[in-house]
């Protein structure tokens, strides 16, 4: 008791999602962070798949600690940590990856597939990791519930003209529309989509959609997209713990707008995390904060917070007395909606009214 432990934050932009930057500039940016400034705790990025995979190797180097809280989303990052824990064990992830989310997705298109009677799913997403890995475990998920895939694309990063992916849409006969593209280039392809009235029903992870601000942005063009909006706890009306709603609307007053949806609870819980682990262990020793954070068990804004100490990775699923959620959100009326999981839904999917029902 008594003992203070002021937090100084230090500031890197590692321009890990801006195309054409290497992985060696983001990796350099982040060491020069280390050693120029002495950082002992890293949270945040690196966001992209390719350089949090490579940022994994600098933390044994330095013994520093990293917790990972938005982006990353591959499971590369947890099969590489729970291949060899004792030299990865630096690092945690608090933010969530596709393993978790794609299972979850095909849940909700198969309830789609079932209230409408479609079958035809069209896949298209970013020159990414995780993009890809979310093609593939998408196509497995939806192939397993009864979906043929009648076409896939991977288009290059930044790409902003769709129209020519979008015609093959239309000719394919898909019913569903599915994407993967975190780029803010990606709206094009919503505009497109809604402009050109695609018969398809567009779900994915499309950019910067979750954003609040994004129907008046588009003027209300992502109207009946539904985004996979990251990490639960950011949507207007959830109570998925007592601590969702005090978080939202603090949230709201502070900035004087709705928290957007990936990476913003758990960079969030970061610091209560911290202090948390500081406070078991009474220490700022990099191995003691890394064994009390082995042994978290905590209530946040998005579910309970543990993590698998097997590879380090926060545990996600359904059930919010368990574990952390995700969480999918469509666009009604310039409204952002909740429509899944169940357990903490605040609406119901509506059809495009462009798109006919099979049934």
């Amino acid at each position: 008791g008594g003992v203070k432990r002021p937090i100084k934050l230090e500031i890197v932009d590692t321009r890990d999602e801006e195309p054409g930057v290497p992985t060696s500039e983001v990796l350099l940016a982040i060491e020069k962070l280390i050693l120029d400034k002495k950082v002992k705790i890293l949270a945040g990025g690196p966001t992209m798949s390719e350089c949090c995979l490579a940022a994994l190797d600098l933390y044994p180097k330095y013994k520093v600690l990293s917790i990972i809280s938005i982006g990353c989303w591959t499971p590369g990052w947890h099969a590489k940590t729970g291949k060899d824990i004792g030299t990865y064990k630096y690092g945690f992830r608090l933010s969530g990856n596709v393993a978790y989310w794609i299972p979850n997705i095909v849940a909700m298109l198969n309830n789609i597939k079932e209230k409408y009677g479609f079958d035809k799913m069209y896949i298209t997403v970013a020159e990414a990791a995780h993009a890809k890995a979310a093609a593939g475990l998408v196509e497995k998920g939806a192939v397993a519930g009864g979906w043929n895939i009648v076409g896939k694309e991977v288009h290059p990063l930044a790409t902003t003209d769709f129209s020519m992916m979008l015609r093959d849409v239309r000719k394919s006969g898909a019913q569903v529309l599915f994407i993967w593209d975190h780029t803010p280039e990606a709206l094009a392809m919503i505009n497109q989509w809604q402009d050109m009235k695609i018969p398809a029903a567009a779900i994915g992870f499309v950019g910067p959609t979750e954003d609040p601000v994004m129907w008046k942005q588009t003027g209300g063009k992502v109207a009946y997209l539904v985004e996979f909006a990251g990490e639960g706890g950011t949507l207007p009306g959830q109570e998925i713990t007592p601590l969702t709603k005090p978080f939202f609307n603090a949230f709201k007053k502070r900035w004087g707008d709705e928290p957007r949806g990936t990476g913003n609870v758990p960079s969030y819980t970061v610091l209560y995390l911290l202090k948390d682990a500081i406070e078991r262990t009474g220490t700022l020793d990099v191995d003691s904060l890394v064994k009390a954070i082995e042994e978290t068990d905590m209530v946040t804004a998005g579910g309970r917070l543990r993590f698998d100490k097997t590879n380090h990775q926060a545990i996600y699923g359904n059930n919010p007395k368990e574990m952390l959620l995700g969480q999918l959100l469509q666009w009604q009326d310039g409204k952002r909606v909740c429509i899944w999981p169940k357990e903490i839904a605040s609406g119901e999917y509506k059809l495009p009214p462009w798109v006919k029902s099979a049934k």
